[in-house]
């Protein structure tokens, strides 16, 4: 008996042949993937009139998916360890996941999701994104950012309201953030995860984002 260790790069038939030419077939058997599960709560608080028959999706680099329905605010997910999946919805068109939507699994993960509407709600007032989550009149404006919704931005792991702390890439309905990994979300606000409370003092604003490079054209909204 001879063992022959090989990796096969697709499941299928092979042939491996001897020196003298002659075939013998093997079955390839792949090994169960070792899973972990992913479960938390969604907050739909900014989510309005979301579908109730949605579903959260994870893709992973090849383009598998997996989904899990929401149930009373909880979702629960078995994936397969060792991959990065990007996480979206489905069946909520109009709707978004805000934060990080990128999640590498390599062990069972307490991920909490939070759902916002896109875009102006349609009510004639403008939209305001306050970066020290200042709630401004209802009647005047449309908040767009909370305490919650920009905590959600940054990994699970951080407590809110830690300092210190790098500002991330982030999406906020129709405002996005594309940053250098080291800019600074700087608010008088302790609620909030932030780097520090360097204002300036102003008066009317207590946040602002700072931009930790000159020149860097790269770094926008």
């Amino acid at each position: 008996i001879t063992e022959l260790n090989f990796t096969a790069e697709a499941s299928g038939t092979y042939k491996i042949y001897d020196d003298t030419g002659k075939p013998s077939y093997f079955r390839i058997l792949r090994k169960s993937a070792n899973n972990a599960t992913v479960s938390g709560n969604v907050d739909v608080t900014a989510a309005s009139d979301i579908p109730g028959d949605y579903s959260i999706v994870f893709t992973n680099e090849s383009g598998d998916t997996w989904s899990s329905s929401v149930s009373e605010g909880t979702y629960t997910v078995a994936l397969p360890v060792g991959d990065t999946y990007d996480i979206s919805l489905e069946g909520a068109d109009g709707y978004s996941i805000t934060g990080s939507t990128s999640i590498e699994i390599t062990e069972n993960t307490a991920l909490n999701l939070l759902i916002q509407k896109d875009g102006a709600s349609g009510n004639g007032l403008a939209d305001v994104w306050d970066f020290g989550a200042t709630q401004l009149a209802e009647s005047e404006y449309n908040n767009q950012l909370s305490e919650e919704i920009i905590n959600s931005w940054y990994d699970a792991s951080i407590a809110p309201g830690t300092s210190d702390i790098n500002l991330p890439d982030f999406t906020a309905g129709d405002l996005s953030f594309t940053g250098g990994g080291s800019d600074r979300l700087r608010t008088t606000n302790t609620n909030l995860t932030r780097y520090d409370d360097d204002i300036d003092e102003y008066e009317d604003f207590k946040g602002r984002v700072y931009i930790n490079s000159s020149g860097a054209t790269g770094r926008y909204f």
